[in-house]
């Protein structure tokens, strides 16, 4: 239970980036009188998350998970602290700042599926699968309430608040997660390399699974459908949102 509270705790700091960046700041944004397409053009910065595949093989390969998920989150923690500096009106050192936040919870992703791998057992995976779920839609949800503190304690404080609950992660992570091997469930410790192993025979089965998938005759056309209508909801609600 303490393993699934962990990864509870660390995909929901991971799902603060998106709900800041869907949630508050196009409301913040609007409210300074930011046109529509200029809000929109801000997601583009989400773009490391499409992109993570790219660097996810230097993150299984180099260091130890521990090593990646304490630096990704020290990474957020700075660069909260610096948006908390910097005057929103400030476009360029905004988007970049957003830029790197995105970038550096994208590379938390890779270690905290990876560091799930070392912790969970078989029977724990749905458990660990839930945890994944709701802590990252509890993260978001969260964020993107965070207009309604802003009123009180301003842009700066907002981010001085995300900044803080980072460094908390972090203490929490230098505590409970040790480099280079970790505690499973059954109390053997489990090193990087084994955890390598294991995550080789979970994509070989993954591979499977997908090419039976792709195989299946009209799994195409559910795809694209499924993309149409959750693009189509999502501009529906930005478009009621504001």
């Amino acid at each position: 239970m303490n393993h699934i509270l962990l990864l509870f705790g660390l995909y929901f700091i991971q799902g603060l980036p998106y709900g800041v960046q869907t949630g508050f700041l196009p409301v913040y944004l609007r409210s300074k009188g930011i046109s529509l397409a200029s809000v929109g053009a801000f997601k583009l910065l989400l773009l490391p998350w499409f992109l993570k595949g790219l660097w996810a093989p230097l993150v299984d390969r180099f260091a130890s998970k521990a090593s990646w998920l304490r630096g990704s989150v020290a990474a957020m923690f700075v660069t909260c602290l610096f948006i908390s500096c910097i005057h929103p009106d400030d476009t360029v050192a905004l988007c970049a700042l957003l830029f790197l936040f995105n970038l550096f919870s994208a590379t938390q992703d890779v270690a905290v599926d990876g560091l799930a791998i070392q912790l969970l057992d078989g029977a724990e995976l749905g458990a660990g699968n839930t945890a994944q779920v709701v802590g990252y839609k509890s993260g978001a949800v969260m964020a993107s309430g965070l207009t309604a503190i802003e009123q009180t304690l301003g842009w700066t404080g907002v981010f001085a608040a995300l900044a803080a609950v980072y460094f908390a992660a972090l203490l929490v992570l230098q505590g409970r997660v040790k480099d280079g091997e970790c505690t499973s469930p059954d109390g053997q410790t489990k090193g990087d390399k084994s955890a390598r192993d294991d995550y080789k025979g979970h994509q070989s089965a993954l591979r499977n699974v997908h090419a039976e998938v792709m195989n299946t005759e009209g799994t195409v056309w559910v795809a694209v459908f499924v993309l149409i209508y959750k693009l189509g909801s999502h501009q529906s609600l930005s478009k009621h949102r504001f």
